[in-house]
C-alpha cells in the first residue's frame, strides 16, 4: 500500500507541475495580448484631417444620389416636404425615399424598422443609388442601428435639423465614416 501512495504522490506532482506550466504559459500568452493592444490603441491617431474630409464630402459626389427620409417619430408622419424644401435650397435634384414608422416603443418595432432597412438597402442596391443623403427625426439610438447597417457600403452623408432651424430646414453635418 505504500507503494501505490509513493506512486500516486509522483503522478500528483507531475500534474502539479503541468498545471503551472499551462498557468504561466496562459498568463503570457495574455499578458502578450494586452500588451499589443495598448500599443495598437496607442499608434491610432486622432482624426486630424477631419474638417477637410467632410468638405470632401460635401455636397453630390456621384452620378446616381438619393434622400433618405426617416421619420422614426409618432407626432409626425413624414419629413419628405423638408428634405424637399432642403433640396431645393440647394438645387439639388434626386429622388427622395422614404420610410416613416410610428415611433420605436417596443422590440417588435425595433425589429420591423431593422428588416425595413435591410429592405430599403436592398432597394438601394437594385436601382443602382451611388450615394445616400440621409435625413433622420427619431431617436439617437436609430442613428446607430443605421450607421451599423449602412457602414462599409456607399457613402452616406448625414443632415442635421438644428434648432431654430434655418430656412432650408437642415444642415450638412459629416459623412458616416
Amino acid at each position: 500500500m505504500e507503494q501505490f501512495w509513493t506512486w500516486f504522490g509522483r503522478v500528483d506532482n507531475v500534474f502539479g507541475v503541468v498545471g503551472a506550466i499551462i498557468g504561466a504559459a496562459t498568463f503570457a500568452l495574455v499578458w502578450r495580448q494586452e500588451r499589443r493592444l495598448r500599443a495598437q490603441v496607442k499608434e491610432k491617431a486622432a482624426l486630424g484631417n477631419f474638417a477637410e474630409l467632410r468638405t470632401q464630402h460635401a455636397g453630390i459626389q456621384s452620378a446616381t444620389p438619393v434622400a433618405f427620409a426617416l421619420s422614426l417619430i409618432p407626432t409626425s408622419e413624414s419629413i419628405k416636404g423638408s428634405v424637399r424644401t432642403f433640396l431645393t435650397s440647394q438645387q439639388w435634384d434626386m429622388p427622395i425615399e422614404e420610410l416613416n414608422l410610428d415611433g420605436l416603443n417596443s422590440a417588435e418595432d425595433l425589429e420591423r424598422f431593422i428588416n425595413a432597412l435591410r429592405e430599403k438597402r436592398r432597394a438601394f442596391d437594385d436601382v443602382g443609388y451611388t450615394e445616400i443623403h440621409l435625413f433622420i427625426a427619431g431617436p439617437v439610438q436609430a442613428g446607430t442601428i443605421i450607421g451599423s447597417l449602412f457602414r462599409n457600403w456607399i457613402p452616406v452623408k448625414l443632415y442635421h435639423k438644428p434648432n431654430p432651424a434655418p430656412p432650408q430646414v437642415y444642415e450638412y453635418w459629416m459623412p458616416l465614416l
